[in-house]
């Protein structure tokens, strides 16, 4: 097991949760690892867009992926966790998918229950069946090399189904393999202390209510092991690039924007220029 994969089973085995840093290219991911972040997350929204360019609809495919994916491990020292979509396909898809990614470092991988949607604004197509949904995350456990990934069962069940059919759909699936849920759509107390009553498997929440959010020791007591604040990094991000190349377009001076630059020492630790400078003195020979 991977020192990455050792410290993610570590979080989801404390009492208390984590924070997980959503990130979203490996400049991102390195910037977190400065911080001392834990967990990573990956979403499959911005984790389109950083890559590609393009929006969140089947325009992206498992190689894409893997291929962002790899980039991140390669720069950075961090526990990622995947929003893996679907699988890509079905059951023997996701196959593939698990074992692709997991060759590249990633710690772990969720599968959600939602079938993707095919076009903007075109019919929502809801959930997988509860029979087609465990016979994928059975696949996706069965298809690990390594024993230390961790496979997330992801549902919107409490977006699309009344709570006892959500919590029978999340019963199932904790008997799957998989090692933990990770849940969509939460809004109240009580749907977040049954669910806990149903799974004995740690709990991923994004964006929890914030009066839930707030109250960590009620979320812990629940079963809540990481949580993921949505996306900040990356809209901010966008801003910042787009306000400085409007600044320059629009005739403004380049020392207009000296103050919301990054420092020479900040931008030297983010690419890691001393590391590399090791690096050139302990192997290059002349």
């Amino acid at each position: 097991m991977s020192r990455a994969r050792e410290r993610f089973r570590s979080v989801l085995a404390r009492p208390t949760y984590t924070l997980a840093a959503n990130i979203f290219d490996p400049l991102s991911a390195r910037i977190a690892h400065m911080l001392d972040y834990e967990v990573c997350f990956l979403s499959g929204s911005v984790g389109k867009v950083a890559n590609l360019g393009v929006p969140d609809i089947v325009l992206y495919n498992s190689s894409d992926s893997v291929d962002h994916c790899r980039r991140i491990m390669r720069m950075a020292d961090v526990s990622l966790m995947l929003d893996g979509e679907e699988g890509f396909g079905n059951a023997v898809n996701t196959m593939r998918t698990i074992k692709e990614l997991e060759a590249v470092g990633v710690s772990a991988i969720e599968i959600e229950d939602n079938i993707a949607r095919t076009q903007f604004a075109g019919d929502d197509p809801g959930l997988f069946s509860k029979a087609e949904q465990v016979g994928k995350l059975e696949a996706a456990v069965a298809a690990r090399n390594d024993p230390g990934t961790v496979i997330v069962a992801r549902t919107s069940a409490l977006t699309y189904c009344p709570l006892d059919e959500a919590l029978d759909r999340i019963n199932a699936y904790s008997q799957t393999g998989v090692e933990a849920v990770r849940l969509t759509g939460l809004r109240t107390r009580e749907q977040l202390q049954a669910i806990h009553q149903a799974t004995p498997l740690p709990l991923t929440v994004l964006s929890p209510p914030e009066d839930m959010r707030n109250d960590p020791a009620f979320m812990a007591a629940n079963g809540v092991r990481i949580v993921m604040a949505g996306n900040p990094a990356f809209s901010i991000a966008v801003k910042a690039v787009y306000d400085c190349l409007k600044h320059l377009k629009d005739g403004g001076e380049l020392s207009e924007l000296s103050a919301k630059e990054a420092s020479p020492e900040l931008l030297r630790e983010v690419n890691r220029t001393d590391e590399f400078i090791q690096m050139q003195e302990m192997y290059l020979r002349s």
